[in-house]
C-alpha cells in the first residue's frame, strides 16, 4: 500500500506555516498549545529552534516555516505536538485553523522530482479551496543527528 492509499479518508490537523497550507494526519496529533520558552541547542539545523521543556521533558521545536523554505523570521501562534516512534517534537506554526477529513481524491503522491527535494517531510500534495495543501510526516521531521544532540545535552 503507498503511503497515499494510507491516507485515503483520514482525519488531519490543518495548520499555517508562515504562508504555507499544511495538513499533520491527526493520529500523529497530541495536542495543541501555546508556544514556551525556547532554549537555542547548538549544531542543530535551522528549522530546529531549540528545545522547550514540555511536560517536565526536554523537548525539540521545529519552525514549520523555515522547514518548508520560509526565510522571514517566525510568529509562533501555536505548538503542535507530535508523537514520531516513541519521542515527541513541537511544531511551531503561526495558525491552527481545525481538522479536515481530506480523501485521496484531494491528494496525490509527490512528484519524483519533488521528493528529492530538501522537504522530505512533504508526503503528498492537494489542493483545498484553491490553495496549496502540503502533507506531513511527523516522524521524518527530525534527523537522527537532532536527537542525539538533544540526547547528549540531557545527560551533560
Amino acid at each position: 500500500m503507498s503511503n497515499l492509499e494510507s491516507l485515503a479518508a483520514t482525519a488531519f490537523l490543518l495548520c499555517r506555516g508562515r504562508e504555507r497550507l499544511c495538513a499533520l494526519p491527526l493520529d500523529s496529533v497530541v495536542e495543541t498549545m501555546r508556544p514556551l520558552p525556547i532554549e537555542v541547542l547548538p549544531g542543530c539545523p535551522p528549522f530546529v529552534r531549540g528545545v522547550a521543556v514540555v511536560r517536565g521533558k526536554p523537548t525539540p521545536v521545529v519552525d514549520l516555516g523555515v522547514l518548508l523554505g520560509a526565510a522571514d523570521p517566525p510568529q509562533p501562534v501555536r505548538f503542535v505536538m507530535l508523537k514520531t516512534g516513541g519521542k515527541q517534537v513541537a511544531l511551531s506554526v503561526e495558525a491552527v485553523l481545525g481538522i479536515r477529513e481530506l480523501t485521496s481524491a484531494s491528494l496525490q503522491e509527490l512528484p519524483a522530482l519533488l521528493r528529492e527535494a530538501s522537504v522530505d517531510v512533504v508526503s503528498a500534495l492537494g489542493t483545498l479551496d484553491v490553495e496549496l495543501l502540503l502533507v506531513l510526516e511527523a516522524a521524518r521531521m527530525i534527523p537522527p543527528s537532532v536527537w542525539q544532540l538533544l540526547e547528549a545535552g540531557v545527560s551533560s
